[in-house]
């Protein structure tokens, strides 16, 4: 019982992580009708600002790295939109998405050149300390992650039903054509849903960093974010999440009771599986599957 309540917080506190990648997915999908396939780069650009160079190299603390983290990770999803969806917004799907791969193929390469090809750790705010319930030794990061997960939600959920930024956000990702028709700026809010969807996968990366290694591989991280949409409906922002959480616990539950090689496999299979017996995902429509 101990080993099985160990594994759930660490499946919560994983699919969390993968709740927020998908989250990016999700607003641009909702807002311009794109997946953003450099999503995953951005966790990547993430966990290397944050993990190596305020952490590691200039020792700056939690309460200093995080809005510094936030501002630079805004400020370089606005860059990404500005050169990499722009000037392509009114061409072809295929011409879109080219340029996002085209984007994360260029950011693992920046980080081979400013950051190295060797995989570095991070000791984050808690590192690897545990705190024990009876046998159980659960990491505090894990909790961390939980907490600053269900804290970003509330905030996120106050900031779109409460601030005039959020709802023009919220009318964007709804109907584009109409909110233009209302006076809203729709390439300037496109942009700040960029940058919000780069700072969500900041935080994604800030938030891992501790458990992974940092190189550019992790960009790969993003195929599971990618999946929890498959999972939870790229149409849904709650399913986005629900689903992140479904793939982390079940991925941490099978490497734990069947076997940590077949970790990734077993994540995929049920991706597969969503896609082969629901595609619309848990939180989707058939009218909306059919109509991607």
């Amino acid at each position: 019982m101990g080993i099985f309540l160990q594994q759930i917080v660490s499946g919560l506190a994983l699919g969390c992580v993968y709740g927020l990648i998908a989250l990016g997915y999700s607003f641009l999908f909702n807002a311009v009708g794109v997946i953003n396939i450099a999503q995953g780069s951005f966790v990547m650009i993430g966990a290397f600002i944050y993990g190596v160079t305020f952490t590691n190299h200039l020792h700056a603390s939690f309460a200093l790295s995080l809005p510094m983290l936030i501002v630079s990770m805004g400020l370089f999803g606005m860059v990404c939109e500005r050169f990499f969806f722009r000037p392509f917004k009114r061409a072809h799907i295929r011409t879109v998405l080219v340029s996002l791969v085209a984007l994360g193929m260029l950011l693992g390469n920046l980080a081979l050149i400013i950051w190295g090809a060797y995989p570095q750790g991070t000791t984050g705010l808690f590192g690897q300390a545990t705190f024990h319930i009876g046998s159980v030794a659960i990491f505090h990061q894990s909790v961390f992650i939980i907490v600053a997960t269900g804290l970003l939600l509330f905030l996120q959920d106050w900031m779109f039903k409460r601030t005039m930024v959020g709802k023009v956000m919220r009318a964007v990702a709804l109907d584009r054509d109409t909110a233009a028709l209302m006076g809203i700026e729709t390439d300037r809010t496109i942009s700040l849903i960029f940058a919000y969807s780069s700072i969500l996968g900041g935080l994604a990366g800030m938030l891992i960093a501790p458990f992974y290694s940092i190189d550019p591989f992790l960009q790969n991280i993003g195929f599971k974010g990618f999946g929890a949409c498959i999972i939870g409906s790229f149409s849904s922002i709650g399913g986005a999440m629900a689903g992140g959480v479904l793939l982390g616990l079940v991925e941490t539950l099978g490497a734990a009771y069947i076997s940590s090689l077949y970790k990734d496999t077993i994540a995929f299979v049920l991706i597969i599986a969503f896609l082969i017996f629901r595609p619309e995902g848990l939180f989707g429509t058939r009218t909306e599957e059919s109509g991607l």
